[in-house]
C-alpha cells in the first residue's frame, strides 16, 4: 500500500509578521513605560522629543511621537508601498498609544538599571518590529527623507545628528547625568536591534590564499568535516594565478582551522570575517525566510 506523501506545514508569513510586531510593541512599551520615561532617559528619536516636551509642557510622550510621525508617513507611504506602509502606520500609532496608556508601573529608580534594561528591551522590540516587515517611523524615516531631497546628507549621518541633538537638549532639560545614560542606552538599543535582525556573530568566514591551498582544503574537509570552496584568483602585482579558499565555520572552530592553516603554510594570507547568517547544509535552513 502506497503511503500518501505529507506536505510540511508552513506558518503563514503574514501571521508570523503580526506575531513579531505584537511582541516588539510590547517590548518597546515596557522599555519606555518601565524604565526610560520615568527616569528621564531620552534616548533620541521622536519619543525622546516627546519626553522633553512632556517634562516642559506636560504633553503626552506618545502623542508627540504620533504627531511628528504622521506627516512623514503621509509623504513616504507611496514609496514604502501600501501594505508595508499601512502595517508600519498601525504599528506606529499602536506604540504611541501604548506608551501613553499602558498601565506599566515604574520598575526602578536606579538610572543604570533603567538605562541597561530599557536599552535591551527597546532594542529587542524595534528589532522584532522590523523583522515583522514594519517600522515605527521616527528618525530613520526623517533621515531617509532628508537624504532623498538633500543627497549630501547620508541617512546614518542624519540619524546621528537628530538623536545627538535630542540627547544634547536633554542635558539641559533634565541633567547631564541623564544625557550620559541616554548615550549608553542608545548604544545598547542599536546593538540589540542589530542582533535581533542579523543574529549574533555565530559564524566566521575564512578567505585563505596559500601556495598549499589543496593540502589545507583536504585537512579542513577530513579533520573538521567542513566544506571548502575553491576560487580562482590572480595576484595583480606578481601576475601569477592563485587558488583562493572560502570556508565558513562556527566560532568555536576558529582555533582548529587556524591550527590547520598555519601548521600547513605559516605564510598563508588569511582574512577572517564575522558572518551573521549562513543558510545551507550544516547551518540554518532558509525555508521560512521569505517575506
Amino acid at each position: 500500500m502506497e503511503s500518501i506523501p505529507t506536505r510540511k506545514l508552513r506558518f503563514p508569513r503574514e501571521a508570523l509578521n503580526i506575531m513579531y510586531i505584537v511582541a516588539g510593541l510590547l517590548c518597546c512599551t515596557a522599555a519606555y513605560r518601565l524604565y526610560l520615561v520615568p527616569n528621564n532617559i531620552a534616548a533620541g528619536g521622536f519619543t525622546g522629543v516627546g519626553q522633553l516636551l512632556n517634562h516642559l509642557f506636560g504633553i503626552r510622550v506618545g502623542l508627540v511621537s504620533a504627531l511628528m510621525n504622521i506627516p512623514l508617513f503621509l509623504i513616504s507611504i507611496r514609496k514604502m508601498g501600501i501594505k508595508y506602509g499601512l502595517r508600519s502606520f498601525c504599528a506606529m500609532l499602536t506604540l504611541s498609544f501604548l506608551i501613553d496608556y499602558m498601565p506599566f508601573p515604574r520598575a526602578t529608580d536606579d538610572m543604570l538599571l533603567a538605562c541597561v534594561f530599557g536599552g535591551v528591551l527597546g532594542g529587542i522590540g524595534f528589532g522584532l518590529i522590523i523583522r515583522g516587515n514594519a517600522s515605527t517611523g521616527g528618525t530613520d524615516m526623517l533621515a531617509s527623507l532628508l537624504h532623498r531631497y538633500i543627497p549630501v546628507i547620508r541617512i546614518g549621518v542624519g540619524i546621528f545628528i537628530f538623536d545627538g541633538l535630542v540627547i544634547a537638549v536633554s542635558a539641559f532639560v533634565f541633567d547631564q547625568i541623564a544625557a550620559m545614560y541616554a548615550l549608553i542606552c542608545v548604544f545598547i538599543m542599536n546593538t540589540l536591534t542589530d542582533v535581533v535582525l542579523n543574529g549574533p556573530d555565530n559564524s566566521k568566514s575564512f578567505i585563505i590564499i596559500s601556495d598549499h591551498a589543496k593540502e589545507i582544503a583536504e585537512r579542513i574537509i577530513n579533520e573538521m568535516e567542513r566544506g571548502v570552496t575553491s576560487l580562482n584568483g590572480k595576484g595583480v602585482f606578481s601576475n601569477t594565478d592563485k587558488e583562493v579558499l572560502l570556508c565558513v565555520i562556527n566560532k568555536y572552530e576558529t582555533m582548529a582551522i587556524r591550527r590547520i592553516i598555519f601548521s600547513t603554510d605559516p605564510k598563508a594570507f588569511v582574512i577572517v570575517e564575522n558572518t551573521h547568517e549562513v543558510f545551507g547544509e550544516g547551518f540554518q535552513s532558509a525555508v521560512n525566510t521569505k517575506h
